[in-house]
C-alpha cells in the first residue's frame, strides 16, 4: 500500500509540474489585452467566491432564528435565498448572456457548490450557535 501511494503522489506532483509549467508558457505568449482579459476574469471569480463565502457568516443570526423554529421549510427558504443571492451576484459580475455550453456547465457547477457551501455553513452555525 505504501508503494502505492509514493507512486500516486509522484503522479500528481508531475501533473502539477506539467500544469504550472504550460500555464506560465500559455501566460507569457499571450498578448497583453489576452492578459488583462484573464485577470478581469480571475478578479471577477474571486470577488464571486468571497461573496458566496462571507454571505451565510455575515447573516449568521438569520441561520441561529431559523435553527430555533425547527423548521426544515424555513432552512430550505433561507439556503434558497442564499443561494439566489450567489446567483444574482454571479449574474452581475459575468453579464450572463449568450453563454456556451462550457459557460453554463461551469455555472451550474458554481452554484452547486454554492449550494453545497450554504447547506454546510448553515448547518455548523445551527449546531454551535442555535
Amino acid at each position: 500500500m505504501g508503494i502505492l501511494k509514493r507512486i500516486a503522489g509522484v503522479v500528481l506532483t508531475g501533473a502539477v509540474a506539467l500544469g504550472v509549467i504550460i500555464g506560465a508558457i500559455s501566460w507569457f505568449q499571450m498578448s497583453p489585452q489576452d492578459r488583462a482579459e484573464m485577470l478581469g476574469s480571475v478578479g471577477r471569480v474571486l470577488v464571486w467566491l468571497g461573496i458566496a463565502a462571507v454571505l451565510p457568516w455575515a447573516t449568521y443570526f438569520f441561520t441561529t432564528l431559523v435553527a430555533k423554529r425547527e423548521s426544515n421549510l424555513l432552512a430550505g427558504v433561507m439556503i434558497a435565498a442564499y443561494t439566489f443571492v450567489d446567483g444574482a451576484a454571479l449574474w452581475l459580475l459575468f453579464e450572463l448572456s449568450g453563454l456556451s455550453t462550457a459557460g453554463i456547465f461551469l455555472i451550474v457547477l458554481g452554484l452547486l457548490s454554492a449550494l453545497t457551501y450554504n447547506l454546510l455553513v448553515c448547518d455548523w452555525i445551527a449546531e454551535k450557535m442555535g
